[in-house]
């Protein structure tokens, strides 16, 4: 089990499975560097790196063209989306 941050809290038959396991081994790494660029989320292991915006130079232009077709920007709708397709 878990919390809401991630961190592990308990093992099931931890003590008679697995002996004493360091919960904090087996929690998440914190990502040092985590920004959110019109809707997308990049994380780096390197906290002294550039801001993305800046990493991304020229190339932003393509991203903003490809996420910004709406006045009130990208919306990503949760929920699963199926298909059947008849073949071999």
């Amino acid at each position: 089990a878990y919390d809401i941050a991630g961190n592990l809290l308990e093992v099931p038959f931890e003590k008679e499975a697995y002996g004493a396991v360091d919960k904090a081994r087996w929690s998440p790494r914190r990502v040092p560097r985590v920004e959110v660029y019109k809707g997308l989320v990049f994380g780096c292991w390197d906290a002294d790196v550039p801001p993305i915006a800046d990493y991304l130079g020229d190339m932003a232009w393509y991203v903003d063209l490809f996420l910004d077709r709406m006045p009130g920007g990208t919306e990503a709708i949760g929920g699963v989306h199926k298909w059947v397709i008849r073949c071999n």
